[in-house]
Formats: C-alpha cells, structure tokens, sequence
C-alpha cells in the first residue's frame, strides 16, 4: 500500500485535489441544469431530447470507466487522469460551438468519456492507500468536497445566463479543466507505484477480469445497490430543471438555489456518515441510506399523484430523499473495494459503469415518462425498491458468514 499523507496539512490538500477531480463530472451536469428548458426553445426540440444529452454523457461517463480502470492498473494513475481531462477539455470546447442538439449531444458524449477519468482514479487512489472503515471515512470526506460541486454549480449556470448565452457555461467548463491539470501535475503524486502494476497480464485478460470480479463474494449486489441509489439521484438531476422552471415556475436565476439546497441535504448526510461509519459499519449505514430513499420516493409518489402539497409536496419530500444518497454511495464503494484491494482500479470502473448506466437508463426513463414531478418519482421508486433488494440480499450473505463462522 503507498504510503498515506503523514501531516494533517498534505491529508487536507490530498483531499480537496481529490474532490476537485471527481467534482469534473456534476460539474459537468449541474452547471448546465438551468440552460436545458432554454435549450429545447432555442433548437426547437422536445425537452426529452435535451434530457438525452444527459443521458449521453452519463453513458459516456460509463464507457470511460469502464476502459479507464484495467488501463490504470497498468500503466498508473496520472497518466489516465491527463488523457481523461485533456479529451474532456477539447469536448468542452465542441460543446461550446455546437450548432445543433445532435451535435451538442455527441460532444456531450465525448466530454463523459473524458471526465469518467476522474472518478474512477479518485475512487482507485483512496484505495491505494487506506482501507476499510478508513477507506469509507476518506471517500466520504472526498464525497463532501466534491458535493460543494452540484451546490454552487446551478447557480453559477443561473448568474452566467443572465449575462451570457449557454456557451459560456462550457467556456467556464473549459478554464475548469485547465485547473484540474495544473493541481493534478503540483500536488497529485502517483499512488499506484510500477511494482505494483499488473504487467504481467494482457489488457485483455484484465478486461475479461472484470467477469471474475462479479463472482467476488457479494460484488454484484453491492453494485446493484450503489447503482440503483444513483439512478434515483440522476432521475432527479435530469427532470429538476423542468419540474422547477416548467412546472412551478421557478425564474433560471434562482433554479440554483432551490437545487442547491437539496444537495445541501447530501452534503451534510454525507459529512455525518464520514465520521459515524467508524462507529457503526459501512453495511449498517448503508442501509440506513436505502431505507429513507425507498420511504421518501414513496411519499413523493403519492404527493405528485395527488397534488397534494403543491410545490413543497414536491421540495419536502425531495429534501431527505437526498440527505442519504452521499451516505449510499460512499459506503457501496467501501465495500466493494474491500472486496478487490488488488484490483482496485477495476473495480472501482465496474462501479461507475453500473452506476453510470444506471444513471443513463433513469433519464432515459424520465424523459419518456414525460419529464414531471410525476415521471421523477415513478423512477425513484422503481430504483429504490431495487436498491433495497439488493441490500436485503447483501444482510442475508453476511448474516450466512456469520453463522458459518460462529460454527466453525
């Protein structure tokens, strides 16, 4: 294992690059949120059209991950992370001078293939040096800084509307990534040293590894579960800007805020599971998470088929549906990776690809459903009940261990 930052000062500094990095992607997604209903007007579209450039960036948020893990096993970390943020800068630029919807939709292919770089290294650089509970806390700390990210990132798309066009929100994309280079080149060292490299496999028997990964222990039910809770998040991502602006008319300068302060609710549930999963388990608080997500889709449900509530029937329930889906995802990736310390890179990929795919078939769904309050919570719930199960089968394969372990 590479050595760990010894001074609280470089721990710091090593989390914040982290959470700079993995923040590339809601970026990404969030600071064009207020754009999208201006977006459909302006190429005279279907919103459910604009709703599929989401849903092609997460795919290729996907694609990325998927390719990017076996390659940084072999070849290291950083070198993935410059090619991922330079493609996603030249695609950032594409985005920003597309003429039409299909062309700004494959752009935003591009770019989630790029960005995927960054993730999926933050998630393979925590395991690289720390493990278990410690593992979860650090992910969780680099969760809480890389949600600043989608809390200030529709309202900066909301203050750069009212003075620019939506090509200015990729221009601004744009200077990000530059950033990210320059801490990823000062302050970033390589934690997955050349002894340690799989060279002695071919890429594609690393690839075809990612099929004995799934035969891991429980490795399938923790990425249902993780996935699952994330398609329930991006099915609110991709409708947000809608059900706010459209549907309760909600001014684009002011989407920001009401965004903000559901991910606000992330951040902080985030932030407490960071220090109470060393006291109670990654699995305890994982389905903590489960259980609100799958109670609170549900109220939503019924307060959209109702009306009953108006706006807040809408907000409240949105509000602690949110506050646990950090604490979902920081403790799947836990325990996921406690399954593959020695392929972390993969199986860190095999999670964004799940989680990713997730995220494009649930604003997929959301947009053929009709793109509402309605549509949103339809897709929440069927992604939570899938989560629970999932959980429910991962208590069953611990409760079995146990027992097999009390009688040996």
């Amino acid at each position: 294992m590479a050595p760990v930052p010894q001074s609280r000062g470089r721990y710091f500094i090593f989390i914040a690059v982290l959470g700079m990095l993995t923040a590339i992607a809601p970026l990404s997604i969030d600071m064009y949120l207020p754009a999208m209903p201006g977006l459909a007007r302006q190429f005279s579209v279907d919103p459910a059209y604009v709703q599929y450039s989401l849903s092609l960036f997460f795919l290729g948020l996907a694609a990325g991950q998927l390719t990017y893990g076996p390659l940084s096993d072999r070849y290291g970390r950083r070198p993935i992370l410059y090619f991922g943020i330079c493609l996603y800068l030249i695609a950032a630029v594409v985005c920003a001078l597309s003429t039409s919807i299909g062309m700004l939709i494959l752009a935003r292919a591009a770019q989630g293939f790029g960005a995927a770089a960054a993730p999926v290294m933050a998630r393979a650089i925590v395991r690289d040096r720390f493990e278990g509970a410690k593992a979860a806390s650090v992910m969780s700390f680099v969760v809480m800084v890389m949600a600043t990210a989608p809390l200030v990132a529709p309202i900066v798309g909301g203050v750069v509307l009212s003075f620019a066009s939506w090509q200015g929100i990729f221009w601004l994309l744009c200077l990000y990534a530059l950033m990210c280079l320059v801490a990823l080149t000062v302050l970033l060292p390589e934690s997955h040293p050349p002894e340690r490299r799989t060279r002695d496999r071919s890429l594609i028997a690393q690839y075809v590894g990612y099929v004995s990964l799934l035969r891991r222990g429980p490795i399938a039910l923790f990425l249902t579960c993780g996935g699952l809770m994330f398609g329930a998040l991006f099915s609110y991502v991709a409708a947000s800007s809608f059900v706010y602006i459209n549907q309760f008319g909600i001014d684009e300068s002011m989407f920001g805020f009401y965004f903000g302060a559901n991910v606000l609710a992330m951040l902080v549930g985030t932030a407490a599971n960071g220090r109470l999963v060393m006291r109670f388990g990654y699995l305890t608080l994982l389905g903590v998470g489960v259980a609100n997500t799958l109670a609170c889709s549900a109220v939503l449900l019924a307060t959209t088929l109702s009306g009953v509530g108006g706006f807040w029937g809408v907000a409240v329930p949105l509000f602690f549906l949110l506050s646990t889906v950090g604490v979902a995802g920081a403790n799947t990736v836990a325990g996921l990776l406690d399954m593959a310390p020695d392929a972390a890179g993969a199986a860190s990929a095999l999670f964004g690809v799940v989680q990713f795919s997730c995220g494009a078939a649930a604003t997929w769904l959301v947009g053929v459903l009709g793109g509402d309050a309605t549509a949103m919570a339809i897709v929440m719930c069927v992604a939570s009940a899938g989560s629970t199960a999932a959980y429910l089968g991962l208590r069953a394969v611990a409760g079995s261990k146990q027992a097999a372990n009390a009688g040996a």
